[in-house]
């Protein structure tokens, strides 16, 4: 696809995620919108593509993907909460729909630099007009954090100083807009992205083996379930004394609470879960753990895996490894945060995956099923 309407296609999409879950989405029914469009578009493809007879799937894909679908569908609709599952498994649907579609390294680029700008613009606001003062500003942060981080992309092999002088550059400024948000998360995740592109954090740590993702994808599970322990701690007082010294804020800011709150749930509904991604867990595998269970969960993460393994063969290419590190450092960094997992997600992860396959289409030359 020509690069240009490549970029414009992707932020599209960046404006719709940026009205997910807001008034303004709301009034304008911009999230339903787009979902809808994602449903015929993977409807017209899935035809489209029968009846060229292309249409092979693998036995493991079809096991997988399946499950999930059938697990986070049926178990909303049957629990009494209609089309939620469906209205999240959209997401897996749009990286099918961008996987489709050949990605050159120039359309990466300058949707890179779009994303960067957008997100720029949008901390710029937030910080220092009143337009969107009603906004939560953690919202907002982790706005600017995947757009800085769709930017980096392209850019975690950047040798020369001169490169390095300006990712860092880039950095301190995105740090200094992200400030007024109060997100310390996506501070924090904006200079473990940057050791990446600066090659001081070696690429290796997360892209060695296919095997390797599933630790990484449970990375959020021993977070909640570390925290749990330590909040029980006698020191916890002292902890957060120091928190709020320095942050204003508690150490754990009540997660240890709601995770725990979790859990309990989970222990009611072990198999398939609760069947709501309502309710603000702050951490994705708890969330998919309370509202579809052990059974929901492990097609969910499996599913994951096999979309991050299928760039193995390509994984020496900058922007398939970059899509990997970047889609692991938002995915991580929903350790402690909201929108991975939601009725109305932030699509921008997806859009990471969906970038991925596209980019292996164009190496290969052939269709991604």
């Amino acid at each position: 696809m020509n690069s240009i309407i490549y970029t414009i296609i992707m932020a599209v999409l960046w404006v719709v995620n940026l009205f997910n879950d807001s008034g303004l989405g709301q009034s304008y029914q911009t999230t339903e919108k787009a979902r809808s469009v994602i449903f015929v578009v993977f409807i017209i493809i899935v035809i489209l593509t029968f009846i060229e007879r292309r249409l092979l799937i693998d036995k493991y894909d079809f096991v997988v993907f399946g499950g999930m679908l059938l697990t986070i569908v049926a178990v909303s609709y049957i629990k009494g909460y209609e089309n939620m599952g469906a209205h999240y498994i959209s997401v897996f649907l749009l990286i099918y729909i961008l996987g489709r579609i050949r990605v050159s390294a120039l359309a990466v680029k300058l949707t890179g630099l779009t994303y960067l700008v957008l997100g720029m613009s949008i901390l710029y606001i937030y910080d220092y007009t009143s337009v969107l003062s009603g906004w939560n500003g953690n919202t907002i942060g982790m706005i600017g954090l995947y757009s800085f981080l769709v930017f980096l992309i392209s850019f975690y092999d950047v040798n020369g100083i001169k490169s390095k002088i300006i990712i860092l550059v880039i950095t301190g400024i995105y740090i200094n807009l992200i400030g007024p948000t109060d997100s310390r998360s996506s501070i924090w995740f904006a200079i473990v992205a940057v050791l990446f592109a600066l090659a001081i954090l070696p690429r290796k740590i997360i892209t060695k083996t296919d095997k390797r993702y599933y630790l990484w994808l449970l990375i959020p599970l021993f977070i909640a379930v570390f925290v749990i322990n330590v909040s029980h701690g006698s020191y916890m007082n002292t902890l957060d004394l120091w928190s709020m010294q320095n942050f204003q804020k508690p150490l754990f800011n009540g997660r240890d609470g709601l995770w725990e709150s979790g859990f309990k749930i989970l222990g009611e509904h072990i198999l398939f879960g609760s069947g709501t991604l309502e309710g603000n867990w702050h951490n994705c595998v708890v969330t998919l753990l309370v509202a579809y269970g052990s059974v929901g969960c492990t097609f969910w993460l499996l599913s994951l895996q096999r979309i991050l393994a299928k760039g193995r063969k390509r994984i020496d290419d900058v922007i398939v490894s970059g899509c990997i590190i970047t889609f692991f450092i938002m995915y991580i960094q929903q350790s402690v945060e909201l929108g991975l997992v939601n009725e109305n997600p932030n699509l921008i992860p997806y859009i990471v995956l969906g970038i991925m396959l596209g980019r292996i289409k164009l190496l290969d030359g052939e269709n991604i099923i």
